[in-house]
């Protein structure tokens, strides 16, 4: 029954919006991708993969219908599964309520604050006075597979948050949110002792899987200053998850400095399996300096030192970079292991942008322990896109990898997208 209303409701809002609307607008993208698979060892199997994005938007400026949508299915060989059709959004906006809200109904992503994920539901934001805004979201959770179902379980599947923004100070923003989600855990078969210390089977559910976090974040910005701190804590853990400080200052028009530091707890659901086991938090430090040799080249320097629970990592970065091309340099020391990596890029657009061909090459050699012989892997790329007209682009890419495992893995990808405005409707 739920179900059915919000659809009905959602169906409503949207014709309206139809039969107002003042202009029609989106984006068509369809593309290919083909590769070769190692199922196991010795055997292999071939895809062709077809994908359609389908991006509509219809209304006008105060009432109007959003939607994202994708297609794909694998032309080879036959799929559990496919067709597979994803809803990423589709929901109805309301906007300017008597100037001061907006209101969204529908499926639609959320990102406020500590608020992130999918919901099938209602978000609304509120400006009570100039400088302060104000949010609230609610409803059940989109399916991990963005299938067009909505409300399935929703006594375990929802999730609802808010956040409040304030500019009443010049150059500082302040932020607080909340985040209270539940998704429902897989049951799963194992087997169990009784009294009798004999192994019966049983059903293993942990019921739903929580996350409920608060946040609160300050940032700063004025002409060569940027700083920026938050706070996130976890309330089914009643501890901090997560807290941050940055900044960046610009010494020179041509030199600039970076800090921060970080302080991470593992993000794991309450009642997952993974909660049972124990958890430790790292920290890390990062220093970085750009420097502008001159207008057509950028020196950059990153040095980051990751500490554990009685050992610690370490991430130096070092390169160049200019309106179309990069090279990097990186070095990771950690318990774990050591790499070293080199990656290069290059774009340069042609034909007054129209085509913009691109190549790109990786390599990295690395160990997972000091007693082990280091593995070395390359990659590449190559590829252009070409924009005959704005409304139309064409791109093709093709990716290249060979290590230990595969001496030879090739990829290709290729996409054409079309874009389309009309202007129609009532009052027109």
């Amino acid at each position: 029954m739920k179900r059915m209303i919000f659809l009905l409701v959602l169906g409503v809002l949207a014709i309206g919006s139809v039969l107002m609307a003042q202009t029609l607008n989106g984006r068509l993208a369809t593309s290919v991708y083909g590769w070769e698979r190692q199922d196991t060892i010795g055997q292999s199997s071939q895809h062709l993969r077809g994908y359609e994005n389908i991006q509509l938007n219809f209304g006008t400026s105060d009432i109007s219908f959003h939607s994202y949508m994708q297609g794909s299915t694998d032309f080879s060989q036959s799929i559990e599964n496919d067709p597979q059709l994803r809803l990423f959004n589709a929901y109805v906006q309301l906007k300017n309520i008597a100037d001061i809200a907006d209101i969204r109904l529908g499926r639609q992503a959320i990102f406020a604050g500590v608020s992130y994920g999918t919901i099938d539901g209602a978000m609304i934001n509120v400006r009570p006075k100039d400088g302060v805004e104000v949010s609230a979201y609610g409803g059940g959770l989109s399916p991990a597979s963005q299938k067009a179902d909505f409300f399935q379980n929703l006594d375990q599947n929802w999730q609802i948050g808010g956040q409040v923004l304030v500019y009443l100070v010049e150059n500082v923003k302040l932020g607080l949110s909340y985040m209270n989600r539940h998704r429902e855990s897989t049951p799963f078969e194992s087997f169990r002792y009784d009294s009798q210390l004999g192994m019966l089977p049983a059903t293993i559910d942990y019921g739903s899987r929580a996350n409920q976090y608060g946040s609160i974040n300050a940032a700063y910005m004025k002409e060569k200053l940027w700083l920026f701190a938050r706070f996130d804590y976890d309330f089914n853990f009643e501890k901090a998850s997560r807290a941050e400080i940055s900044g960046s200052y610009q010494i020179m028009p041509t030199l600039g400095l970076s800090l921060s530091f970080a302080h991470r707890e593992p993000t794991i659901a309450y009642n997952s399996y993974f909660s049972i086991l124990e958890m430790e938090a790292n920290q890390e430090v990062t220093v970085g300096v750009d420097y502008q040799l001159h207008d057509y080249l950028t020196l950059l320097g990153r040095f980051s030192n990751v500490i554990y629970d009685g050992d610690n990592a370490m991430r130096v970065s070092l390169g160049a970079s200019n309106k179309y091309s990069s090279f990097f340099y990186t070095k990771d020391v950690s318990y774990d292991g050591n790499l070293d990596g080199l990656n290069f890029q290059l774009t340069y657009p042609l034909m007054e942008g129209q085509l913009v061909p691109h190549v790109g090459a990786v390599y990295s050699s690395y160990a997972l322990a000091d007693n082990l012989d280091k593995i070395a892997t390359w990659a590449g790329v190559i590829g252009t896109m070409f924009r005959p007209a704005k409304i139309l682009s064409c791109d093709v890419q093709a990716q290249f990898m060979s290590n230990k495992l595969y001496k030879s893995d090739m990829r290709v990808f290729a996409r054409i997208s079309y874009w389309f405005a009309e202007t129609f409707g009532l009052g027109v």
